[in-house]
């Protein structure tokens, strides 16, 4: 049974990477870098982090997401805020890149693509990958990761679980709440009270 992937639940260690990150000055940890900011400040699928442009999140207080989540039954175009601290790094990170130029620009180019294209969601799992590896994180990690570190950091912080639940296109609070890994902690909180602890009489 595969194992369920989580959210980075101590809000220090998502502190600690994000400085580290910060610091990498070779093009590919640049990269790396915008990648974690917009995934754990948005909590965006990675199909839409890749295809973000540099208009879409500069000069602007939204982002518009018209067309990812067509096929969902609840879909409806909705519009992301872009907090300030995103903002400031991509204004200092995107300097002097035209508003039509993808943030997470590939270094590969096709005989079949005439513009600059973004990297692909295989590149930014790898980029996660070496993240988790450079942070010597003991949990599997991907692209989900970043997404659901988002949603459940939201949810402590606010508890507005219905936002949420609209936000991710979920059919129902129950499936965010286990999305976020809201629901295991509640678990282990609850196996940790059982009523059948403590008991007397019990020889160990």
């Amino acid at each position: 049974m595969a194992v369920r992937m989580q959210p980075i639940r101590d809000i220090d260690q998502v502190h600690d990477i994000t400085k580290m990150l910060s610091k990498l000055k070779t093009p590919k940890g640049k990269k790396m870098f915008l990648l974690w900011m917009i995934g754990i400040s948005l909590g965006l699928r990675i199909s839409d982090i890749v295809d973000l442009k540099v208009g879409d999140l500069r000069g602007s207080e939204y982002t518009y997401l018209p067309k990812k989540q067509a096929h969902k039954r609840a879909a409806r175009n909705i519009t992301i805020p872009i907090p300030v601290e995103l903002k400031k790094v991509i204004k200092a990170r995107c300097a002097g890149m035209p508003d039509g130029a993808y943030i997470l620009t590939s270094t590969k180019k096709t005989k079949a693509a005439k513009d600059q294209q973004h990297i692909t969601r295989y590149t930014a799992r790898r980029y996660m990958l070496e993240i988790g590896e450079m942070a010597h994180l003991d949990m599997k990690i991907g692209c989900h990761t970043m997404r659901k570190t988002f949603g459940y950091h939201y949810y402590q912080a606010t508890h507005d679980l219905a936002i949420l639940q609209e936000w991710f296109y979920h059919s129902s609070p129950s499936t965010t709440l286990i999305y976020i890994g809201v629901s295991l902690d509640n678990f282990r909180k609850m196996t940790n009270k059982s009523p059948f602890s403590n008991m007397d009489g019990v020889e160990l």
